[in-house]
């Protein structure tokens, strides 16, 4: 059993341009960006340039940083002071 019949590789393309909503029929010569690793992340096409430096201008999310506030109610409000 070869690690390729395990795990194949997804290849995944997006031909859809996040920014126009325009679905691209040809891609040749189309600018993209590779989200995670080249063998099994997610290829994006864009319909331009423009298009692709508005997508790469998105801030990234990084909710790990965000960690350190604590979702418990440090209020006394709702108890029962009787």
């Amino acid at each position: 059993m070869t690690p390729e019949s395990i795990h194949p590789h997804f290849h995944r393309q997006e031909r859809t341009d996040p920014i126009t909503g325009h679905t691209l029929t040809d891609t040749a010569g189309q600018p993209w960006v590779q989200e995670g690793d080249p063998e099994d992340g997610l290829r994006i096409y864009f319909e331009s340039e423009e298009s692709r430096r508005s997508y790469e201008a998105i801030p990234t999310e990084r909710p790990e940083q965000d960690l350190g506030r604590t979702l418990s109610n440090d209020v006394d409000e709702g108890y029962d002071e009787g």
